[in-house]
């Protein structure tokens, strides 16, 4: 009788279950520990968020650096080396200038330059060119065309073929047989604001700008001359001689994220400066 009493009350012990303070404890201890993984969780996020931010503006940064580098080492490629004709220009814009190349235009598959000579005289006006060879011109494209005393003028093709280039316009004086007829490409690098992020655009010969690397928002060229000494570059050179005695070009490009940080607002940025020299202008 004794030993059924001792069980039944161990039995009653053991549905009693958690009296109310124990359950309060453990609510407040998990709520605590949940407490903590929340934030340590967001931490987490925010921390990454940070990383692929500056992640974004090193690539920005980087990108815009390569594509300007590889084509101011081809800048004057394919062109005239004496004469009037420059492969670079600028304009000044404080710390969002804007970088003009000009590029001769090569067959990508021999990798002989575009150019051929004029096989007859033509006058002011005039819209038609016989050439020696008109392979590898093309509708659309530019041609520099010299002239007497190293002078010369830029047009763009209206048609090719036969020993012959259709020019848009008119000749802007008179040449001579014997005068060269070049290809050219030219880029304008520029900053733009679209909407509100801004981009590093390009323009390709005369074109609209295209978008190149969203986050640029800075673009800043300068220009090293000789002779050097003195070597302090200059924001832009001021005459046609200037500019045929740039030697090396130094570009410093600021790149923000996108979007802005995910704490605090604004943005993450990278600044970085590199100097190039044209090869073809040495």
């Amino acid at each position: 009788m004794s030993s059924r009493r001792c069980i039944r009350a161990s039995a009653a012990t053991d549905q009693r279950g958690f009296s109310l303070v124990e359950t309060l404890v453990a609510l407040v201890l998990t709520g605590i520990v949940m407490a903590v993984f929340v934030r340590d969780f967001g931490f987490t996020v925010q921390t990454r968020r940070e990383m692929d931010l500056a992640s974004e503006t090193q690539q920005a940064l980087h990108a815009a650096h390569t594509f300007i580098s590889q084509e101011l080492r081809q800048a004057g490629a394919c062109l005239p080396e004496n004469g009037e004709f420059i492969a670079l220009a600028g304009k000044d814009g404080g710390s969002q200038d804007e970088l003009t190349l000009r590029i001769g235009i090569a067959d990508r598959a021999t990798l002989t330059c575009t150019t051929t000579l004029l096989s007859a005289d033509k006058a002011a006006g005039e819209r038609t060119l016989d050439v020696q060879d008109a392979a590898g011109f093309q509708k659309g494209q530019w041609i520099y065309v010299t002239r007497l005393g190293g002078q010369g003028g830029t047009f763009r093709i209206a048609s090719a073929g036969a020993g012959q280039i259709e020019i848009e316009g008119g000749l802007d004086a008179d040449y001579v047989a014997g005068g060269g007829v070049y290809a050219v490409e030219e880029r304008v690098y520029a900053v733009l604001n679209l909407g509100d992020v801004p981009v590093l655009t390009v323009a390709i010969d005369g074109a609209d700008p295209q978008p190149l690397v969203a986050g640029v928002e800075e673009l800043d060229v300068s220009y090293k001359l000789d002779p050097c000494p003195p070597c302090a570059p200059v924001d832009e050179p001021v005459s046609t001689s200037e500019w045929r005695r740039v030697r090396e070009v130094v570009l410093r490009v600021t790149a923000r994220s996108v979007s802005p940080r995910p704490q605090g607002g604004g943005y993450v940025r990278s600044e970085g400066s590199t100097a190039v020299r044209p090869r073809n202008l040495l």
